[in-house]
């Protein structure tokens, strides 16, 4: 079996990024087999919830495709960390949690849900609908992987059954539900599982809705269900990486379902959000971070919001184990261990971004085109250009074939523009979001 562990390793390593794998995988020493459980140790407690939460899955999954015998998974901590120990580093009391019902993760509330302008709008919608109210009652969440949907979408959840405990929810995801209505037709019970739908359900959630492209059958029932659930004012929330009118291969019928409510999109979280959550989530470990390593995480890890928590909770545990203080020197070895040493932006690279954004190719951007859908996007690689790198005016006109003073005009000129046109400050406030990825990661 211990061979079988570390083959299981092997896989995980290629399934999750090598900072990760460094971080919560390696570490994770075969112990013994007791029955059908598999023991692994590990450094704490506070490693061991982390793993049980975001990679059991994985390993469960390994363990089952190398047919092992083992069904079940047990962590045990090695080392308790010391009272005193623990107040000198600001570290948390760990303590087993109970989850209101399974599939809600505790920490999915709307208290710990960290509000910025790139989610604003969905976590207003999802509080009204958790508080019955009556402008929210069908939502449509729409984000990439991490940005926040399944927390708000347990947050309504929670919230419910906080206050009426009797409530009926159904929470599950798109494959779940596909999975149901095929075991309904096998045993000849569809009838059953409408009459569910129907009548005993007071708050439907089905995540990753995009995941029902293509399968007909599938849609129809969930088509089905859904007019009597929104007739009668129930509340009902989908997610889904797509918006409704992008999803491949799903009926109108379904598709007019989708949107007849609220769609609201969560986009990446801006630098002052990514701060917030950097305090919120070690504040929920009891630590308290210094405004200088705030700072620096806020600016590397952008993108989803998971990889914010990994490196914070990495940051942690790593001065946990090796009885370190928390500051920039610890943060500094926690990003390159997670994303490594960060690629030089330069103008070729912002040249790029923009050209994939504006579907337009570089050459077209060099030319002598004045046309409106080639012109602005030059103006707006040379701005960012100037804003992003130590570049020269010469040398990002180079880069454009024109001259220094055109491209002081083009930097003016967008800059004006982001004081005096909304609508493409918000375009903007996009792109700079996507720059600034490429700068830090």
């Amino acid at each position: 079996m211990r061979e079988l562990w570390e083959e299981i390793k092997e896989r995980l390593r290629q399934r999750v990024s090598e900072g990760s794998y460094r971080l919560w995988i390696a570490p994770l020493v075969y112990d013994r087999v007791e029955g059908d459980t598999l023991v692994l140790k590990c450094p704490n407690q506070f490693f061991a919830s982390w793993v049980q939460e975001h990679y059991f899955p994985y390993i469960r999954e390994d363990l089952l495709g190398l047919g092992a015998d083992v069904i079940k998974i047990a962590l045990e901590p090695v080392e308790r960390i010391k009272e005193s120990a623990r107040k000198q580093l600001h570290l948390p009391k760990f303590s087993p949690t109970e989850i209101p019902r399974p599939n809600f993760c505790e920490r999915f509330t709307f208290e710990e849900f960290v509000v910025g302008e790139s989610n604003q709008y969905a976590y207003a919608a999802c509080w009204e609908a958790a508080n019955q109210g009556k402008m929210a009652r069908t939502i449509y969440l729409h984000a990439a992987s991490g940005l926040g949907k399944s927390h708000l979408t347990q947050a309504v959840g929670q919230h419910i059954l906080g206050k009426r405990p009797s409530a009926r929810l159904y929470y599950l995801t798109a494959n779940d539900f596909t999975q149901q209505v095929v075991t309904a037709i096998k045993n000849n019970s569809l009838d059953n599982l409408k009459k569910k739908l129907y009548t005993q359900c007071d708050c439907l959630m089905i995540e990753q809705v995009h995941s029902l492209s293509g399968r007909e059958r599938t849609q129809t029932e969930l088509a089905l269900a859904l007019d009597p659930l929104i007739d009668r004012g129930k509340i009902v929330i989908f997610t889904g990486n797509q918006l409704p009118r992008a999803i491949p291969k799903i009926s109108d019928i379904l598709r007019s379902r989708l949107q007849s409510g609220i769609i609201t999109s969560i986009n990446p979280p801006d630098f002052e959000t990514r701060k917030k959550i950097v305090i919120r989530k070690a504040k929920s470990q009891g630590v308290d971070l210094c405004p200088e390593t705030v700072e620096y995480l806020a600016h590397k890890l952008t993108g989803d919001i998971r990889r914010i928590e990994s490196a914070v909770i990495g940051l942690i545990t790593k001065s946990s184990l090796l009885k370190r203080p928390i500051d920039l020197s610890l943060a500094r070895e926690i990003i390159n261990e997670l994303i490594g040493e960060p690629e030089e932006l330069t103008v070729s690279r912002i040249l790029d971004l923009i050209c994939r954004h504006f579907n337009v190719k570089p050459d077209q951007l060099r030319s002598k085109s004045r046309r409106k859908e080639i012109a602005l996007p030059r103006q707006i690689a040379m701005y960012f250009s100037r804003k992003f790198t130590s570049a020269t005016l010469q040398n990002i006109g180079k880069e454009f074939n024109r001259d220094h003073a055109t491209v002081l005009h083009s930097i003016k000129k967008i800059e004006r523009m982001l004081k005096t046109n909304s609508k493409f400050r918000h375009q903007m406030d996009y792109l700079l979001s996507q720059v600034e990825r490429k700068k830090w990661q």
